[in-house]
C-alpha cells in the first residue's frame, strides 16, 4: 500500500477562533478527505480571518516538508474580513483552479 496523503486542514473563523461556537467545517473536512482519500490527517488548525497569520501557517505548512496536500475551510465570503483567498495567493507559486471550480461544480 502506498504511504497516505499527509493533509493539514486549516479553518479560517474569526467566531470559531475565538471559541464563540464550535468549528464545524474543519472537522466535516478532515472526515470526508479519510472517507475518500488515502490520506491521514496530520495538523489542524483554526486562526482569525487574519491575512498575515493565515500566510504565515501556511508558509509553515509548506516548508516543513512534512504535508503534501493543505486544505483550507472558511474566510471566503465577500466581507472584508474575509481574506483566505488573497492569504493563499501570497504563498502559492502557482494556481490550479479545477479542484475549487469542481467543488464548486
Amino acid at each position: 500500500m502506498p504511504n497516505p496523503i499527509r493533509v493539514a486542514v486549516l479553518t479560517a473563523s474569526d467566531r470559531a477562533a475565538a471559541g464563540i461556537y464550535v468549528d464545524k467545517s474543519g472537522p466535516a473536512l478532515q472526515a470526508l478527505v479519510k472517507r475518500t482519500l488515502p490520506a491521514k490527517i496530520v495538523a489542524t488548525e483554526i486562526l482569525p480571518d487574519d491575512r498575515a497569520k493565515i500566510a504565515a501557517q501556511l508558509c509553515i505548512w509548506a516548508d516543513s516538508g512534512e504535508i503534501d496536500l493543505i486544505l483550507i475551510t472558511g474566510g471566503t465570503g465577500f466581507t472584508p474580513s474575509d481574506v483566505t483567498p488573497e492569504a493563499t495567493r501570497e504563498v502559492i507559486e502557482k494556481e490550479a483552479p479545477g479542484p475549487a471550480e469542481a467543488m464548486r461544480a
